[in-house]
């Protein structure tokens, strides 16, 4: 059975457990972690059900959010394994005898597959909420969709507090994520990056540290084949589902208007080769960003932000432009500097440049190697980070990447993104670099409305645009949709409908071709190829009988992050006229 007919045939399910009568024994029904890459689209649809479908609620109308310093994901293979934190969406149908209840918490691609596929006596990990839940409103924290709670009813509570999760959202694929993982966590090699030094491997490593606040990404061990390397339990088998394809977009501060700066200098486009260079430290003033000569006593620093090591965005840019094959491959975002020394920075409040005297590895404030000296790396931990980094006023000439989100970048004024190798992300052609921006919500008043052209994605969805990558749920082989309320692949087909029609955060990879959904239309007609790694044999996923080494028919296996981007149907016709698929294709 081919991906799309399997996730139809399973909406077929869904759709009918969506009418079922529901059962209290049933909730939570999604217990979800992992990408804020899907976080708007997957919480809309818990409100808002399928446009296509015409399901008006998935898990109900009542939606509470909340940040990290109540909701975290336990770990429980360790007591030495530090819980992380993260924002929490919940959404049910009553507050007082609840029946479907759904959440999702976000954190880093890695860390989501870690708290997912990691195994204890108990099953992985849960779902944490502090007793302030009870008691705090709303916070918000989804892109137009509008919290209508004071507080977590206690029945509501009661259910997803220690849940386990059943699904994982990743940027990147657990192949991947492991071999993120293992880098990160390897003995430091100064030279090559193959190590970066936040170990020890194969238990609790070295935590990274935000050059912005007292946040930091942990480096813990876990696997996905075999067994847990803290307790030695099988690892359950896993599939993934591919929700669809986010670019990564290139941004830069422009509120330095005077000469020589960014804002003033309004570049457009930068090329790959120029862009590894300024994030492994060889350049580091805007002259060298723009191509043009910025005059005498107008040559200024470019202040560059990065991700941590175990995030999904920080290793597809990685891997996709600083690393890639045809550059220097010795390059890192990591090249001049390693964890340590350590606790030598303190993050300024609030947050603005400093120039570093002094490199600090971990928080990160290093000099540029090139760059006249004085251009600088600093680390954001988690996208808004990153984003609120590069827009803020103390920020100037700074630069930064991201998944593309239209809540992640609308309403940020200080901020133009560029073309990367003349090719837009969001749209067929280049049009000044401004974000579309949205406001209002779907559940409430005033109503979503947008300024600016939505984005289309032309460019990655022809395979034209460089960096980007599949968006995918990671859910256990045995996975048995619950028998009343909304199921995993059901909730994933209507997040891929919002994004096709109503919130175009990503290219969904398919859609429901009408009312019933009994077929689906492809709307992603891209990969990329897979690779043998983490112990894992490739296999491409395109059709059915695809089988690689002993893989299992239709399914992906291997990873992709740094695969060279293919047509499906140049994949599905290499198959039919040789048996073979296009895998190992590096780029």
């Amino acid at each position: 059975m081919t991906k799309s007919k399997w996730l139809a045939a399973s909406l077929g399910v869904a759709a009918t457990l969506l009418a079922a009568v529901p059962s209290k024994a049933q909730a939570p029904q999604i217990v979800a972690v992992g990408s804020s890459g899907v976080f708007t689209s997957v919480v809309l649809s818990m409100v808002n059900g399928d446009p296509i479908t015409g399901t008006t609620t998935t898990c109900g109308t009542n939606v509470w959010t909340a940040g990290s310093s109540i909701a975290s994901g336990l770990d429980n293979r360790s007591t030495s394994i530090p819980s992380e934190g993260g924002n929490i969406a919940v959404v049910w149908d009553n507050s007082t005898s609840p029946t479907i209840v759904c959440a999702y918490l976000t954190v880093d691609s890695v860390v989501g597959q870690r708290l997912f596929l990691g195994q204890s006596s108990t099953g992985n990990a849960t779902l944490q909420l502090t007793s302030a839940a009870l008691t705090t409103a709303g916070a918000n924290k989804v892109a137009f969709i509008k919290d209508n709670a004071t507080g977590l009813p206690s029945a509501v509570y009661n259910l997803v507090n220690g849940a386990h999760f059943n699904v994982a959202f990743t940027d990147i694929r657990p192949e991947d994520g492991v071999f993120a993982y293992n880098r990160a966590a390897a003995t430091l090699d100064a030279t090559s990056k193959t190590g970066l030094g936040y170990g020890p491997q194969g238990g609790v490593g070295t935590a990274v540290l935000s050059s912005y606040d007292g946040t930091s990404a942990q480096v813990v061990a876990y696997a996905i084949t075999g067994n847990d390397p803290f307790t030695g339990i099988a690892v359950p088998a896993f599939k993934t589902i591919s929700l669809g394809a986010d670019p990564v977009v290139i941004f830069y501060n422009t509120t330095d208007t005077a000469a020589g700066g960014l804002g003033n200098l309004l570049p457009a486009n930068v090329n790959t080769h120029v862009l590894a260079s300024f994030y492994s430290g060889l350049l580091g003033v805007n002259e060298e960003l723009t191509g043009v000569p910025a005059g005498a006593g107008n040559i200024k620093p470019i202040h560059v932000v990065q991700r941590e090591p175990v995030s999904g965005t920080y290793n597809t840019f990685e891997w996709q432009v600083i690393r890639s094959r045809d550059g220097v491959t010795d390059l890192s975002q990591e090249t001049g500097f390693g964890p340590t020394p350590a606790n030598c920075f303190a993050p300024p409040s609030p947050a603005t440049f400093v120039p570093p005297t002094t490199a600090c590895g971990n928080p990160e404030n290093a000099a540029s190697s090139g760059g006249f000296g004085f251009g600088a790396r600093t680390r954001a931990i988690g996208t808004g980070q990153m984003v609120a980094a590069v827009n803020s006023a103390n920020n100037p000439n700074s630069l930064g990447y991201a998944f593309f989100g239209l809540g992640t970048f609308g309403g940020k004024t200080n901020v133009k993104y560029m073309t990367l190798d003349g090719v837009d992300p969001l749209y067929a052609t280049y049009s000044g670099g401004s974000f579309p921006n949205c406001t209002g919500f779907f559940n409430s008043t005033p109503a979503f409305s947008c300024t600016g052209a939505l984005p289309t994605f032309a460019n990655v969805g022809a395979g034209n645009y460089r960096t980007w990558s599949v968006i995918r749920a990671v859910i256990y082989q045995s996975y048995t949709p619950p028998t009343s309320g909304p199921s995993v692949p059901g909730l994933i087909q209507a997040a891929q409908d919002q994004a096709n029609s109503t919130v175009p955060d990503f290219i969904p990879y398919q859609i429901c071709a009408n009312a019933a959904c009994s077929s689906t239309t492809r709307k992603l007609n891209v990969f990329r190829s897979h690779y043998n790694i983490s112990g894992t044999c490739a296999n491409n996923g395109t059709a059915a009988g695809f089988v690689n080494c002993g893989g299992t028919a239709g399914l992906e296996s291997g990873g992709d992050m740094l695969g060279s981007q293919f047509l499906i149907q140049a994949d599905l016709d290499y198959y039919a006229l040789t048996g073979n698929e296009f895998l190992t294709w590096i780029e």
